[in-house]
């Protein structure tokens, strides 16, 4: 029998020793030179603070969206020629040539299709210088014109809604920007001071004054006035003259006088007059 082989020892090949890499060394980058900090105003920066919060949070945000510039401009451009094309057609007309011309409305509109229809029936009727053509044309002629009249007023409605639905936007942003000049002003912020003061008067009523430079009574203030003396309330005289119209005008007058001191001296001179 033939012996079996030992098996062979298997050596463990040494392992390479692996060397350590170095880290890469990052070179310091040079610092910018840092700028002086100037010492920021508290009231100036809390407006400013305030002023962009409200910035993102507007009051009442547009439904509709904004009509572009470009379209804004073609419409002006399409309109112009429109007026260029029809002002030789209705030139030289004044306000006293439209008050001479007959309008028609619903009561006329009615008249002129009721003989319109009798002229069909009876053309012979019908004057030599008018034909049932001419009468035709020229009906079609108006409702034309009548029917371009709707249609321009509805556009001017649409036009109407968009500008007041613009000026409504830009008030509001006038309104904004007092409100925020107005709380800026009550933190004694100089230039907030005076603008304040040049948009206050915008929102003072003044009362209406009459011939004699007085504010002009209410009915109501007149009453009260009146009840007020009559009652011992309030010192004053309150005199109500009416004269009936004759040959002239008449004259209705309304003397409302209070006196606001205790005391009131009135002086009288009597006389008589010898022939």
């Amino acid at each position: 029998m033939a012996k079996k082989a030992p098996p062979k020892k298997t050596t463990a090949k040494p392992k390479a020793k692996t060397t350590p890499k170095k880290a890469a060394v990052k070179k310091p980058t040079p610092k910018a030179k840092a700028k002086p900090q100037t010492k920021a105003n508290p009231k100036a920066k809390a407006a400013q603070i305030k002023s962009l919060i409200s910035s993102f949070d507007t009051r009442r945000p547009p439904n509709n969206p904004n009509v572009p510039k470009n379209l804004i401009t073609m419409l002006s451009h399409d309109m112009g020629a429109i007026k260029e094309v029809l002002e030789s057609f209705a030139a030289h007309l004044r306000s006293l040539d439209r008050k001479r011309l007959n309008g028609v409305g619903i009561k006329k509109q009615g008249f002129i299709e009721r003989a319109f229809e009798f002229t069909v029936e009876n053309p012979e009727f019908l004057p030599h210088y008018l034909t049932l053509e001419k009468f035709e044309e020229d009906g079609e002629y108006f409702l034309s014109f009548r029917t371009l009249v709707d249609l321009t007023d509805q556009i001017r409605e649409l036009l109407w809604n968009i500008t007041i639905i613009s000026a409504d936007i830009w008030y509001t942003d006038a309104l904004e920007f007092y409100s925020s000049v107005k709380e800026a002003a009550k933190r004694r912020v100089d230039p907030a001071e005076t603008i304040y003061k040049a948009l206050e008067p915008f929102f003072k009523h003044s009362k209406p004054l009459g011939d004699d430079g007085r504010p002009i009574l209410t009915k109501k203030q007149q009453q009260r006035d009146e009840r007020a003396i009559a009652s011992g309330r309030k010192q004053g005289v309150f005199k109500e003259v009416n004269i009936k119209p004759k040959m002239t005008g008449g004259v209705h007058k309304v003397i409302d006088e209070t006196f606001n001191d205790r005391e009131q001296y009135s002086e009288t001179a009597e006389g008589e007059i010898k022939d």
